[in-house]
């Protein structure tokens, strides 16, 4: 992880409430400080959104469902708190595939719970490595009015 992402603000936009405590959890691994406020912040790291969606991956011979994929995917940006745009929106995907248990649907469903924190653990793991492999380039003490494109 990069020292100069010292004191970072994590947003949440439209994205799952765990999101953020992992993120936080993670990133203050590595002696990161997470500020609360974005206000004292000099990078803010924005989870715009994040998407599970589930396919029917295979079917039993009675035509019933037997096993699922489930795709999570979270996109984020990195800013300067002044507005400069470090990281430009991305993607991470995580897949998983759950096979259904018609004789154990509540341990099934336990178990489908438990696949998608690790999907969204999975995901932060994925972005704190994107984030670790940028480069902040832009000038310091330049302000920007808006973020660039």
């Amino acid at each position: 992880m990069p020292r100069w992402l010292n004191h970072v603000a994590i947003i949440i936009d439209r994205a799952h409430r765990d999101i953020g405590p992992y993120l936080k959890e993670y990133i203050e691994s590595y002696n990161i400080t997470v500020d609360e406020s974005p206000a004292s912040a000099k990078y803010w790291l924005v989870v715009e959104q994040d998407n599970l969606q589930q396919h029917i991956a295979s079917v039993s011979s009675s035509t019933t469902p037997r096993q699922y994929e489930i795709v999570y995917t979270l996109q984020f940006k990195l800013l300067k708190a002044k507005g400069a745009e470090i990281l430009p929106t991305s993607t991470i995907s995580v897949t998983r595939q759950v096979t259904i248990n018609s004789n154990r649907i509540l341990g099934s469903n336990q178990e489908e719970i438990l696949l998608i924190n690790e999907m969204r653990r999975d995901a932060v793991v994925q972005l704190v490595n994107r984030i670790s492999k940028t480069v902040d380039r832009s000038p310091p003490g330049v302000q920007y009015g808006a973020v660039r494109k």
